[in-house]
């Protein structure tokens, strides 16, 4: 098989799809290399959820090389068919002599219920790899709590979901019926991860530092669609500084500090542009840092001292990128779920 043939898929009987697979790289031996580090399977109901996806993972697999099984269901279909191709992402490798390949599985999957949808996942691992499995979109009512068992990373995008506290309270309970270890994987979490950092080292600068024991008011100026990013942006703040919850009123969320007398008001503002665009922490003296998101940096600067600023990067802005930075990262996210138990009073609220 020509190799611009390769990524866009041979169809393929499920029976046959691993002998298929290792054909591919037989009649290619020679310019061909498998590599494969994880099992990465994407689980969606969107109607372009194949070619999408496809695409998405040509350039995810670049310096991520995985397994990668996509699932692109339609449960509601009054017919019941599972059809299947089998492809290969290829890229040359540093050494420039070969292409290394991550091998790819699509299935389209209409009519067939959760049992038989991961029946087909499990039977279609590599069994050596850990397994990680993006779910996009929201989570039904009764999640798959079996398949959690299976899955080591689980990746999930909180920024599309319409009920943030409904779609957190069902993970958690089919987590916890099974017991499941499983690590969460928000690629929402991850878009701030050049914001979070911007702002921690801001804070290094003794003249910032000063005001943190001070803070009156902040304010988190977000895009509209991303109003779950500037809940979890606000709530890492809350949770690193040690600030309690104490009410909300709309847009205006009350903390309170042991070691601070007043309230901290912490103001969220939507206006269009990237996630978060500015954010500004404002102490009692009036005094206030700010980070704005310009271009490809994050620039923080102090009103006490205008002449010093800072750049830092502002990451990538793709979905695409946000996936590599997470499928690039390992351990657990135990600041993200500690940020997680105050997201969820606001997002409950």
């Amino acid at each position: 098989m020509p190799l611009e043939d390769l990524a866009r898929g041979m169809p393929v009987d499920i029976a046959r799809i691993n002998r298929g697979l290792k054909q591919i790289f037989e009649q290619e031996g020679e310019v061909l290399t498998k590599a494969s580090l994880v099992n990465f399977a994407v689980y969606s109901e969107a109607p372009d959820a194949l070619s999408f996806n496809s695409r998405l993972m040509s350039g995810v697999t670049q310096d991520n090389a995985c397994r990668v099984i996509l699932l692109a269901a339609n449960p509601a279909s009054s017919h019941r068919r599972v059809q299947a191709w089998i492809s290969a992402h290829c890229h040359v490798s540093r050494a420039g002599s070969k292409q290394v390949c991550s091998e790819q599985i699509a299935f389209l999957l209409e009519g067939v219920d959760q049992a038989t949808i991961q029946s087909i996942l499990f039977s279609n691992l590599d069994s050596d790899l850990p397994l990680y499995l993006w779910w996009q979109g929201q989570f039904p009512a009764q999640a798959p709590s079996q398949l959690w068992t299976w899955v080591d990373r689980l990746f999930f995008d909180s920024q599309s979901w319409r009920e943030p506290a409904t779609q957190m309270q069902t993970l958690r309970q089919a987590i916890r019926a099974r017991r499941s270890r499983l690590v969460l994987c928000d690629l929402n979490w991850r878009r701030l991860f050049y914001l979070r950092v911007a702002l921690a080292l801001s804070f290094d600068h003794p003249w910032a530092w000063e005001k943190l024991s001070n803070v009156e008011k902040v304010t988190i100026t977000y895009d509209p669609e991303y109003w779950t990013a500037a809940v979890l942006l606000m709530a890492w703040l809350a949770r690193q500084l040690g600030w309690s919850l104490r009410e909300s009123s709309g847009d205006r969320y009350t903390f309170t500090a042991a070691e601070q007398s007043g309230n901290i008001e912490i103001e969220l503002s939507a206006l269009p542009g990237p996630w978060v665009s500015r954010v500004q922490v404002q102490a009692a003296d009036s005094s206030y840092f700010q980070l704005v998101w310009k271009g490809d940096f994050l620039v923080s600067s102090l009103s006490d001292h205008p002449e010093v600023r800072q750049l830092s990067p502002a990451g990538g802005t793709s979905l695409e990128s946000v996936v590599r930075e997470e499928l690039s990262r390992g351990g657990e996210h135990r600041t993200y779920d500690a940020a997680l138990q105050i997201a969820e009073q606001i997002w409950g609220s």
